[in-house]
């Protein structure tokens, strides 16, 4: 079996789990393109169970897939777990760095491999100038804030975070104007990372491009204006504004592009 299948399998059983005995299940922590694997489940959820995609906050990269019975009657995970915190399944950790040092989200990533981390156990880590906001599973979460201790050269102090402190966070991005010839995504992506439209089409193709969390396989898929572009290795990218059309026809665009 392939490593999607297995995937696959693994979701299946998780949901019929659900089904049958009545309780929240999830898998570990997917990215883009998994999360489009078990995009597929949600017509087989059927009338016992939602599946929601879940990364501790709103617009996560990495999400585990949730398999929730229906008779919770759960609108979202963050009502879900609003109104019942001991189902959740996540913890959000804030580590501290000391001041004279620098470190990027490599740096952080880097230090949680070095500790023998399941990648799968680790959500979306968000890096600021001070430290770093990093979600994982429940039961990771007494082994990071022993163990992660240091990063780069730089000592690392951690503690346990609310989620609520996310959306205090202030989100880095740069903007920029750009015009393209139609809101085609070879277009639009090809404006939003500099590459020629061949580039582009060949990134298509090859699996790397998301378009609101879902891989995204063909050229000619329209991209309107709030839809968020994810190229792999390379960045996240928001269609934040359509201006309107020149004389030529070509169309004016804004570029969010976060850091």
């Amino acid at each position: 079996m392939t490593e999607d299948e297995l995937l696959l399998a693994h979701a299946r059983d998780l949901l019929r789990t659900a089904a049958n005995d009545g309780y929240l299940t999830h898998t570990g922590f997917l990215d883009l393109h998994q999360r489009s694997v078990l995009q597929a489940l949600e017509r087989e959820a059927g009338r016992e169970v939602v599946l929601f995609f879940y990364g501790g906050y709103p617009d996560a990269e990495r999400t585990a897939a949730l398999f929730v019975p229906r008779y919770f009657e759960a609108a979202s995970p963050e009502a879900l777990f609003s109104a019942q915190p001991e189902l959740q399944p996540m913890s959000l950790l804030r580590f501290d760095k000391d001041k004279f040092s620098v470190l990027s989200h490599r740096d952080y990533l880097g230090a949680l491999m070095g500790l023998g981390i399941k990648r799968t156990l680790l959500g979306d880590i968000l890096a600021d100038e001070t430290g770093a906001f990093i979600v994982c599973l429940e039961s990771a979460r007494r082994f990071l804030l022993e163990h992660l201790t240091s990063a780069g050269r730089a000592t690392l102090t951690g503690r346990i975070a609310a989620f609520s402190e996310l959306s205090q966070r202030e989100e880095r991005f740069a903007e920029r104007f750009a015009s393209v010839a139609s809101l085609r995504l070879d277009t639009v992506l090809g404006a939003a990372f500099s590459l020629s439209r061949t580039g582009a089409s060949q990134a298509i193709a090859s699996g790397v491009v998301f378009l609101n969390s879902v891989q995204t396989l063909k050229p000619d898929t329209r991209v309107n204006a709030g839809d968020k572009l994810v190229l792999r290795g390379k960045g996240k990218v928001v269609l934040s504004e359509v201006r309107g059309e020149s004389k030529k026809g070509r169309v004016h665009i804004v570029l969010r592009k976060y850091q």
